[in-house]
């Protein structure tokens, strides 16, 4: 099942995705210096590292909270896979 914080990760696909369809962006505009579509591609490929690290800090966050109620020793994926 999907959790709801990796919703995130869609933000950039749909910018992406929109991108021909936005009359701002897909026009014969400058945006600092270079052709506006450019530079929205630049912007939203930071977008994409953001909300991937921002999702990474939310599951993360969320199995300790889980491993923490659950009283049991706190296992890495790579401590699971030898045992």
């Amino acid at each position: 099942m999907r959790k709801p914080h990796a919703l995130w990760a869609v933000v950039p696909v749909v910018a992406f995705l929109s991108t021909p369809f936005l009359p701002f962006v897909n026009g014969p505009h400058l945006w600092f210096g270079i052709p506006s579509v450019l530079a929205w591609c630049l912007i939203w490929t930071a977008g994409t590292t953001a909300s991937l690290a921002l999702v990474e800090h939310l599951v993360h966050h969320t199995d300790e909270d889980e491993d923490e109620d659950d009283d049991h020793e706190a296992h890495t994926p790579y401590e699971e896979a030898a045992a």
